[in-house]
């Protein structure tokens, strides 16, 4: 059992959603310049001083209890306050960690003989929730012959990193790198991944740019050049990376001195590297041969991109023999791969590691496709691929040894760009067993998720880590069957990815999952012959949308939520509480916890009779769809003496430029209960992203309190053109939502039923 004591009392400044905000608010100051914020002050005094427990249970693969475990917890800032708590394993593999404060943590599973797990513990639940649970955790077997690798995507620590305003001063406030503490603070930036980091026996990741000192010869033909200072690099080498690829279209953003700086600070730093060199002779000889737990593996990164911003041969990115000879990556070209699978990498389970495809895109380039499918085919072990600083899916491809795991797209792991899409990324954990005979096979794949947040990486928690789960399954399951339409299918396809515990579990074979199925028909009333936006309610974080049928004629769509942060929860696990990162936010708007729709955060807006102005928020960033899908904006307002209440939309292309904007939703003022809003979008021809700005307005009289709550975007991607007659969906998938419109004007309501698909690991041989 876990050592019970007294949960602390907090001071308001480090309770309140934003402390900048509230720390100069007490629970019972008069002179709060708004009554809401002395309620909210009390609730967030109480919140922290009411305790929860968390409960698990440990298994093996077989799903055996695993009694003995020790569960410790890993917390930061007011989290910090957990740390170091212990609980063990009961011979049912339950544990219970009892009594820690409302603030979420990591806890390290771990006990001789197993990979230890690091899994988060949401612990942000509402006040009436006693208990977390973070379902159940499978441990795998340590043993000789079976070699954990774990991958991460594009990492860098220099532009933003060290100068967050771009005026060329480094060492200002607000930058994450300054120069007399480089190496603390890049390990600071790493400090809430770097456990997951070392738990395994071998961790690579992308290092894209070179890592000089002296950064006076930046790439004169490059819109963007990358470097890191050499003490940045070492903190990698100090959270627990072992190696590194250089193989990418940045490392001779410096030219040749920077590649010649990178190749002795790198190993300097600790850290093995592979796939860039003076010359290209040297960088095919930069093969990373390691044994790992008695497994034999060789590493060789690829660059496909060769030119940016011109065509000279000196310019190039990659490597060259010349003449004369010049530095760079190794290009990924069809003679390079097969040198080093079919000389280099003979008798050992092979991971090129390849950097291409197209920048901030869901799915890999037919270029990418082409070259792992050849090294599939060539008998490579996995391959691991990024560049497009988004997630891909997980892919598969099978020439007739069994299918190959295709990392496709990781993201980024450390990286500075401010960009909607590029926040989400994960880490893929890999056992690899090497058998008697000398065969090799990957034995489990799990994906550990987490969100840059101001360009700091975090573990993500509660119904976040379902989302992002869910939202890879997706992209796995939709990964298109062709390179190009009118093409021939290649044999790509995709892994079956899906939320197991903590954890996401991608497979490759039917036999190692099961699913369930439940079917719940809803009679929805009509509004003009629509039912607006259905929400599929799942009953766990693998639960997809399977199927849908209506009772009559009917036109209906499916599509996802995309604006991702609007339900204002905290679900990462990091130092703060409810930061509000991704919103705009100020002392008269900010997330609060003690008036919800659902979950534990709201947005409220504080207005008086005597304010001049309405008071909005927004995202701080765009948020991209397909130029010419329909969109709805949905949400949940709730006012006490509320002022009118406005949703302004503002369209712009792809790329940010401006387009146009309107007013798409109008409240009236009063006092009124959750209510909720929906409005359907139609964007102009030439939009590729959009914002939304909330607005309240002041009161006719007094104080003026409004509340934003669970805003969902969703883009409409398909339609079936008559939902009587059913239809089936790929899964698993992230379908969050359906409409439909019936055919008969005269019906005043449509029976809608969804088919649930729910996915649990089977059991297996430890």
């Amino acid at each position: 059992m876990a050592r019970r004591r007294v949960i602390p009392t907090f001071t308001s400044s480090s309770l309140c959603a934003g402390a900048a905000i509230c720390a100069s608010l007490a629970a019972g100051d008069a002179l709060a310049a708004y009554r809401f914020d002395a309620t909210e002050a009390a609730f967030d005094a109480t919140y922290a001083a009411t305790p929860i427990d968390v409960i698990g249970v440990v298994v093996d693969e077989a799903g055996s209890p695993i009694s003995g475990a020790e569960v410790t917890a890993i917390g930061w800032g007011s989290g910090a306050v957990n740390h170091g708590e212990i609980a063990f394993t009961d011979d049912a593999g339950a544990f219970t960690l009892e009594a820690l404060a409302r603030r979420s943590v990591l806890l390290r599973v771990e006990i001789d003989g197993y990979y230890s797990e690091i899994i988060p513990a949401d612990l942000h639940r509402p006040l009436s929730a006693a208990v977390a649970e973070v379902g159940r955790v499978v441990l795998t077997v340590q043993r000789p012959g079976r070699a954990r690798i774990l991958v991460g995507g594009d990492t860098m620590f220099g532009r933003r990193f060290i100068d967050s305003d771009a005026d060329g001063v480094e060492g200002e406030a607000g930058d994450l790198i300054r120069p007399g503490t480089r190496e603390a603070d890049a390990r600071a930036v790493l400090s809430f991944l770097r456990d997951v980091l070392s738990s395994a026996d071998y961790t690579q990741v992308n290092l894209e740019c070179p890592v000089t000192a002296n950064p006076e010869t930046p790439h004169p033909y490059k819109s963007f050049t990358f470097f890191s200072y050499p003490e940045t690099v070492r903190a990698l080498a100090l959270s627990g990376v072992d190696g590194v690829s250089l193989g990418n279209n940045h490392m001779f953003d410096y030219m040749e001195g920077g590649v010649t700086d990178t190749l002795s600070a790198v190993p300097n730093a600790g850290l093995d590297w592979f796939g860039a060199g003076v010359d290209e002779a040297t960088a095919k000889g930069t093969v990373l041969y390691r044994t790992i737990r008695g497994v034999d593996v060789a590493f060789q990164g690829f660059s496909q991109l060769v030119n940016d911003g011109t065509t000279l041969a000196e310019y190039a990115l990659t490597a060259s023999d010349g003449p004369p000879p010049k530095a760079g990556a190794l290009q990924l070209g069809l003679t390079q791969i097969s040198d080093f699978m079919q000389t280099d990498a003979v008798g050992r389970f092979a991971i090129p590691v390849v950097h291409g495809g197209i920048e901030y895109s869901d799915y890999p380039s037919s270029g990418m496709r082409r070259r792992f499918t050849q090294l599939a085919q060539m008998g490579a072990g996995m391959i691991v691929a990024h560049h497009p600083h988004t997630i891909h899916g997980v892919g598969l491809y099978d020439a007739g040894a069994g299918p190959r795991f295709i990392f496709m797209s990781l993201g980024n792991m450390v990286f500075d760009q401010d960009i909607f899409e590029t926040y989400q990324s994960y880490v893929a954990a890999v056992d690899i067993d090497e058998a008697a005979d000398g065969s090799r096979a990957v034995h489990r794949v799990q994906l550990i998720p987490f969100q840059n947040e101001d360009y700091v990486p975090k573990l993500v928690g509660g119904a976040w880590l379902g989302r992002a789960i869910r939202h890879i399954g997706h992209l796995s399951t939709t990964l298109p069957a062709a390179p190009a339409p009118g093409e021939a299918a290649d044999g790509l396809t995709g892994a079956v990815v899906f939320a197991s515990g903590p954890r996401a579990a991608a497979v490759s074979d039917p036999a190692q999952y099961t699913t369930n199925e439940q079917v719940e028909t809803r009679s929805v009333p009509l509004t003009n012959r629509s039912t607006g936006p259905v929400a599929h309610l799942r009953s766990d974080a693998s639960d997809s949308l399977a199927a849908l049928r209506t009772t009559a004629a009917a036109s209906c769509d499916y599509g996802r939520e995309i604006m991702l942060y609007g339900d204002f929860e905290d679900s990462d696990v990091d130092d703060a509480f409810h930061e509000g990162s991704m919103w705009s936010m100020s002392e008269y708007r900010y997330i609060e916890n003690s008036v919800v729709h659902g979950g534990t955060g709201a947005m409220v807006f504080l207005r008086k009779s005597s304010s001049t102005s309405e008071v909005s928020t927004y995202m701080n960033n765009r948020v991209k769809f397909e130029p010419g899908r329909k969109l709805t904006l949905t949400g949940y307002l709730k006012g006490e003496n509320a002022g009118q209440m406005r949703a302004q939309v503002y369209w712009y292309t792809s790329g940010g430029a401006s387009v146009s904007n309107s007013v798409a939703y109008t409240r009236a003022a009063g006092t009124y209960d959750w209510q909720r809003f929906t409005v359907d979008l139609t964007p102009p021809a030439n939009a590729g992203s959009v914002r939304v700005y909330f607005r309240a307005a002041p009161p006719a009289s007094g104080e003026a309190t409004t509340f934003l709550d669970d805003v969902s975007l969703v883009e409409w991607e398909g339609t079936i053109a008559d939902g009587s007659l059913g239809s089936a969906f790929a899964t698993p998938n992230d379908w969050s939502f359906v409409r439909c419109t019936a055919t008969n004007p005269a019906l005043t309501t449509l029976g809608v039923t969804m088919t649930h698909r729910s996915y649990t690991l089977a059991p297996t041989t430890p």
